[in-house]
């Protein structure tokens, strides 16, 4: 039983190409935090899969690249078929620390369907951690057009550290998501609605070497579609054209 709360928690582990740094998160991880870990790697051209299966933790490998989106929601949907209340997305490239789950508790102890970390909450990412200027930019200017215009009371929409509750699975055809990046964006704004619960928490980041973000042409693409989401967003709560993300599981 993990050291947090009464619900069982699982960690999952994405990975694409991080042979450098998965020594280091596996000793990272406070396996305290944890009832069961995870370890998907998306069919990497290195040595990850050899690298994972020295650690205590379930290692999978994807017999093809399923992208980002693709391989996170295989990964979510074995945890909670598994047995898992609440799932904690893990990054294997160590940008985002998963022992800040412990700052989730409380939302984790009142059923909240989806928990997400955000790198904004009273403090300046770019100044005090060194977050690129262009990412930081891009990132503040659309968070905050997003939360206005949807009134969805979150100080960020891009962030890699999120946590999904038993809630968020049963209700979220999270399924029918996209296999890339925007899956991220496309969750937060399903979760509004379906009239579920949501929290943030504050979180810090690491924009080293190994660190494996989206490449500024694959952001530009990902900042683009966040448009058209929120058109679709609109259009499904009016009733005009749904598309299926928003159709009920």
């Amino acid at each position: 039983m993990n050291k947090i709360s009464k619900k069982k928690i699982y960690g999952v582990v994405i990975c694409y190409n991080s042979e450098l740094v998965i020594k280091d998160l596996y000793e990272r991880i406070d396996k305290e935090n944890f009832d069961k870990i995870y370890f998907f790697d998306d069919n990497s051209t290195d040595n990850s899969y050899e690298i994972a299966k020295r650690f205590d933790w379930l290692v999978v490998k994807n017999k093809i690249n399923l992208g980002h989106g693709g391989n996170l929601k295989k990964a979510v949907e074995t945890a909670f078929l598994d047995g898992a209340d609440y799932v904690l997305e893990i990054h294997a490239d160590n940008q985002y620390n998963p022992n800040l789950i412990t700052k989730a508790k409380e939302f984790i102890d009142q059923d909240y369907a989806l928990i997400t970390g955000s790198r904004f909450i009273n403090k300046n990412p770019h100044k005090e951690e060194g977050m690129p200027f262009l990412r930081y930019f891009s990132n503040i200017v659309m968070s905050n057009f997003t939360r206005k215009t949807l009134s969805i009371e979150l100080t960020e929409f891009h962030t890699g550290f999120k946590i999904f509750g038993r809630n968020f699975y049963n209700k979220v055809p999270f399924e029918n998501c996209s296999n890339n990046y925007l899956f991220s964006f496309q969750i937060i704004l399903m979760t509004k609605f379906f009239n579920l619960k949501y929290g943030e928490i504050s979180i810090s980041a690491d924009y080293g070497k190994n660190v494996n973000s989206c490449n500024y042409y694959n952001g530009f693409i990902y900042l683009m579609s966040n448009f058209s989401e929120i058109i679709f967003y609109f259009l499904a709560r009016l009733n005009i054209f749904k598309k299926r993300i928003y159709k009920p599981k």
